[in-house]
Parts: C-alpha cells; structure tokens; sequence
C-alpha cells in the first residue's frame, strides 16, 4: 500500500510540473494619457512658424530636413532667433511638439 501511495504522490507532481502556469502579470500602474503637441505647438510657437507651420517671421516648418531628434534638440535648445524651450516645457511637451512638427510635413 505504501508503494502504491509513493507511486500515486509522484504522479501527480509529474503531472503538476508538465502543466502551463499563467506568467505573472505585472502591474505598471496606471498609464499615463498621450500628450498632444497640437496645442502646445499653438501656444508656443504659431507666432512664430504659423499656425500650419509655414512660416511667417520663422522658417517654414513643412521643409524642414530634421528628424525627431534634430526638431526635439531644436526645441529644447533654440537656436538663431528661436528661443530655448527647454526650461519650458517638459521632455514629454518636447516630444508631443517635434510629432506635431514631422506631422506638419506630410
């Protein structure tokens, strides 16, 4: 009987092992929503580059040859006449800002 009882014991542990455990979820809290660079663009720079970004006292946005990385340095940065926004705006601001802006060349 005991034997029977050994055998039956591992069995199951063999049959516990083989089965598919759930992979842990992990909770990230909750996420934060997408910012949008439309008006922040609007606010901060439209004066400027317009408000469909074809310049009036700036360059003409939609003939830009930046990618993200060279609008988001621009913005942070400034440059010629341009003012910095880097102590401005937040990096995320930044980001929704040079989307919109690669947005305005298509």
């Amino acid at each position: 009987m005991r034997k029977l009882s050994f055998i039956a014991v591992m069995v199951l542990l063999v049959i516990a092992s083989c089965t598919k455990k759930a992979a842990p979820t992990v909770s990230t809290g909750p996420k934060e929503p997408a910012i949008d660079g439309t008006p922040i663009y609007t606010q901060n720079c439209a004066r400027c580059h317009g408000a469909n970004g074809t310049g009036e006292r700036g360059p003409d946005l939609t003939k830009t040859d930046y990618d993200k990385a060279g609008v988001t340095d621009a913005i942070f940065n400034g440059g010629g006449r341009m003012p910095s926004f880097g102590d401005k705006l937040t990096s995320k601001e930044i980001s929704a800002v040079a989307d919109f802006v690669l947005h305005l060349k298509k």
